[in-house]
């Protein structure tokens, strides 16, 4: 008796195994990713060099199957930083064509001397040539250049 309890039990674990690793194409979710278009951004005038902002970037996702969750790239070229908000697209769906704008913040250290330029992803133009929204935002020096050690602090700041 004791063994054919066992050996039930090892049959109803072995059943619900096969049964809940069936490979049902109703869970396929097909989607790729696309980079999409800034509408705007939202920065302060200018950057106090060492502190903290959170900067606003309002995107537009042309129909309901395009879906944004907080993924860009973010390159560094010199002193500029290009910015290209990055959408989920689910495939094989029906979409509705309600254009739909959402914001969403990140993070900026104001860490160099120099101006920030930055550049936010708006298309690509008949040439199929990258477009951008170019923002500048010079840095406030005033608590740096107070500094006795300000040549050394740069230094520090060109090597990061």
């Amino acid at each position: 008796m004791k063994n054919f309890k066992y050996s039930l039990i090892m049959i109803i674990a072995l059943s619900i195994g096969v049964v809940s690793c069936s490979n049902d194409e109703d869970y396929d979710h097909n989607y790729h990713l696309e980079t999409v278009n800034v509408i705007s951004a939202d920065l302060p005038d200018e950057f106090k060099y060492g502190s903290i902002y959170q900067i606003d970037i309002t995107i537009s996702l042309p129909n309901s199957c395009y879906f944004y969750y907080d993924q860009l790239d973010y390159v560094y070229d010199g002193t500029t930083r290009l910015i290209y908000p990055i959408a989920h697209v689910d495939d094989g769906n029906s979409c509705n064509l309600n254009i739909t704008e959402t914001t969403f913040s990140i993070p900026i250290r104001a860490l160099q001397i120099e101006p920030y330029i930055f550049k936010f992803y708006q298309g690509k133009d008949a040439n199929g040539k990258d477009t951008f929204l170019t923002i500048e935002v010079p840095v406030n020096r005033r608590n740096l250049e107070n500094d006795e050690n300000l040549d050394s602090k740069i230094s520090v700041i060109a090597y990061q």
